[in-house]
């Protein structure tokens, strides 16, 4: 019979997401990631498993090679297992085949190279799993995966048979699973270390083959809250217990004293046990994770009904059964998030189509240049598949607009390449304009893509006819990486104030018109609160034209509605046209509302008129330093400094409007023109109120500019847009 015992493998995660700020790194490798790796190095005797988005592992090769050599000894001398993955740490299940293998392999490889260590498990990002996952893993090398135990809970296996590993299979290719634990993950550091060890004690058996896998974010060992004083300073550590020892040493000599918890790396642990059986696991993440992609409403009863199970003795048994949502859903409650992913598709489409180009060039010279260009736009496209700002959960996620930012700049970086090669290939083709009719975000409907060689302007008729992206390519820049005010179940909090958190009924896109009483205020508009008496907010409009004229793209739209009477239920039936012209560096936009006038209501019809407006909304996104946006217009002295911020809401008569973003050197103007020189123009910020690591922050997501014009029976004005 073996000694009583388990095996407690434990495993640091180390991540940044891509194009995150310098000084955030450096804080999080002075509180966490270095003393961290400074304790591990002092208990040569305490095996660790180590993983490292490969991103941040090269920002450790640039600037910490004291760190990368305490790793690299510690290789040596068999005490640590390196763990590879997505290079970029992407969700593997929403990237193509291809690009999974060869984030997974361009990860390895570096490891390999920088350590000599093989490779066998994979690290699948914010635990996201699919029943196919074993055979793609099985086709780069890798033996196992590190999943949640909620995982398993649907299956039916209880905590205690989560304290082995098991196997599974796909298209018969077979892959290790191995278990997070839960009580751990929430005990350390949080609590004194002798909770951890009375939580193993009471886990041992005399099989001796258990294993109780601890996993934590590196960064929750000394940046989240107080946790650096409680992991490393000397008397801050808990009192209760570990007599205020720093809780990192104090957790490995705890292990070192206590001979029945055998310390070992996941690889060493399946060497010498075989699974306990073969097990399918259904698509899973970790259970907040699965709260936090619910729709809004549904969100907040399926909180309800958890806390409600775990908390009732007799019923907490269901909990078990009690499924959340699906990962991949996120792509549906945030259009943003949508929109980044189709876009990355939609270009890696593109390269792919122009990899097959290469098959006709016979010049090897220009084939090496161009190959080289390829696997440069390979890796921005990679880039751009870093999971972070795909969804949101506890931490900012999709409203970190900076993280928005890095993968647009990516994804366009990659067109520009594209056009780079097929100038080479074809030299005339360095000035270009064309339009792509596709269903882009692929919800069965077409919408149409106006691309050339400065813009790419995308146009969604099924959602009123609006432009929801607008890239200004020479500086990578995507001028609607705005995010919309999105409800979210917390702003249910009793610690906000209702008035604090404004949401908007529909996605910020440029050119949704609305029609609005005369007496809408700026504030209201801000709000996104009044009554809209048209019903074109959100509608299908028609595409009735859509062509090239030499270098001139035009789409033309229709759609035929109806506004109410402001002081009956009766509606006028109204045809707004949009046409969509560009040409160079100019996007000029056409807008006609015809009113048919009916015998008989001309009383209606001039109610309609003389009491309501009609408002454009032209959102814009400025990636720079806020303090340095300046605006300005030819109407308006803006003498007072106040006046010139940006972000500052803002109302005038004119029909001009200019801002800068000096960061960047970028012009965003544009200017009306009409026969009504009513024009009100309304500028506010777009600030979205979202809970993360640090509580609840107002998060800067765009600028909002609404003109407001005065209708008449037959209203026509133009809006001319430049971006230099």
């Amino acid at each position: 019979m073996s000694e009583r015992s388990i095996h407690l493998p434990i495993v640091f995660h180390f991540h940044q997401p891509v194009d995150n700020f310098n000084f955030v790194i450096e804080d999080c490798y002075q509180k966490a990631y270095e003393p961290l790796i400074d304790s591990i190095f002092q208990f040569e005797d305490i095996k660790i498993t180590l993983h490292f988005s490969g991103n941040l592992l090269e920002w450790f090769l640039n600037y910490k090679p004291e760190f990368i050599e305490k790793i690299k000894i510690m290789a040596k001398r068999g005490q640590i297992e390196i763990i590879g993955g997505g290079y970029y740490e992407p969700i593997f299940a929403i990237i193509p085949y291809r690009d999974k293998i060869a984030q997974i392999k361009k990860l390895s490889d570096l490891i390999k190279k920088e350590f000599g260590l093989e490779i066998n498990g994979a690290w699948l990002s914010e635990r996201v799993w699919e029943p196919n996952y074993p055979s793609f893993l099985n086709d780069v090398g890798l033996k196992y995966v590190i999943v949640d135990d909620n995982h398993f809970r649907s299956t039916g296996i209880t905590e205690e048979e989560t304290l082995y590993s098991y196997i599974t299979e796909d298209d018969g290719k077979t892959l290790r699973i191995f278990s997070i634990n839960e009580e751990l993950r929430y005990l350390t550091p949080w609590k004194p270390t002798y909770l951890s060890i009375d939580y193993l004690k009471k886990m041992i058996d005399e099989n001796g083959d258990r294993i109780a896998l601890l996993i934590s974010d590196a960064e929750k060992m000394g940046v989240w809250g107080t946790t650096h004083e409680i992991c490393y300073v000397e008397g801050q550590g808990h009192k209760d217990g570990d007599n205020g020892k720093p809780f990192i040493p104090a957790f490995f000599e705890q292990i070192r004293s206590n001979s029945w918890i055998k310390s070992i790396t996941l690889t060493e642990y399946m060497q010498k046990f075989p699974a306990k059986s073969l097990i399918y696991l259904p698509t899973a993440s970790y259970d907040k994770m699965e709260e936090w992609v619910l729709p809004t409403e549904i969100r907040k009863n399926f909180k309800k009904i958890r806390k409600a199970l775990m908390e009732d003795e007799e019923k907490r048994e269901i909990y078990q059964f009690l499924k959340g949502g699906f990962w991949r859903y996120f792509l549906v409650k945030y259009p943003e998030s949508n929109n980044m992913h189709k876009k990355m598709i939609y270009i890696r489409n593109k390269l792919i189509s122009t990899e097959e180009k290469l098959l006709k060039v016979k010049n090897e010279q220009l084939v090496s240049l161009i190959l080289k260009k390829i696997n440069k736009a390979w890796d921005e496209i990679y880039k751009a598949q870093c999971n972070d700002c795909y969804w949101h959960g506890l931490f900012g996620g999709v409203y970190l607009q900076f993280l928005r930012f890095s993968v647009y700049t990516h994804l366009i970086n990659t067109e520009k390449i594209i056009d780079e090669i097929s100038t080479l290939i074809n030299p005339k083709l360095k000035s270009y304009i064309y339009i792509t009719p596709t269903d882009f975000i692929k919800d069965s409907r077409t919408e149409y893509l106006i691309e050339s060689d400065l813009f790419n302007i995308y146009i969604n008729p099924n959602d009123a006819g609006t432009i929801f992206e607008l890239d200004y390519k020479p500086k990578s820049y995507n001028l609607l990486n705005t995010l919309t005010r999105w409800p979210e179940a917390y702003h249910d909090s009793k610690k906000l104030e209702s008035k604090e958190v404004l949401v908007d009924r529909f996605r910020r896109s440029l050119l949704r018109i609305r029609f609005l009483h005369d007496d809408v205020t700026l504030e209201q508009l801000q709000a996104d609160q009044y009554y809209d008496f048209g019903d074109f907010v959100d509608e299908k409009y028609r595409v009735t034209s859509n062509e090239k004229e030499g270098k001139i793209a035009i789409i033309e739209m229709e759609r035929i509605g109806s506004i109410k009477d402001p002081d009956t239920d009766d509606r006028n039936p109204v045809r707004i046209t949009k046409d969509i012209h560009v040409k160079n560096n100019e996007i000029e936009v056409i807008i006609r509302i015809n009113f048919n006038e009916i015998p008989g209501k001309e009383k209606m019809l001039n109610s309609i008129v003389n009491k309501l407006n009609v408002a454009v909304d032209i959102p814009f996104f400025f990636n720079g330093d806020t303090t340095k946006f300046k605006w300005e217009s030819k109407q308006v002295d803006l003498e007072d400094n106040l006046k010139t911020e940006l972000l500052e809401p803002f109302q005038y008569i004119g029909s001009h409007f200019k801002a800068y973003d000096e960061t960047y050197d970028l012009n965003f103007e544009f200017e009306i023109l009409t026969k009504n020189d009513s024009i009100k123009i309304n500028k506010f910020p777009i600030i979205a109120y979202a809970f993360t690591d640090e509580g609840y922050k107002e998060i800067y997501q765009g600028i909002n500019v609404t003109p407001v014009l005065k209708l008449s029976k037959s209203l026509e004005f133009q809006l001319k847009l430049q971006i230099f």
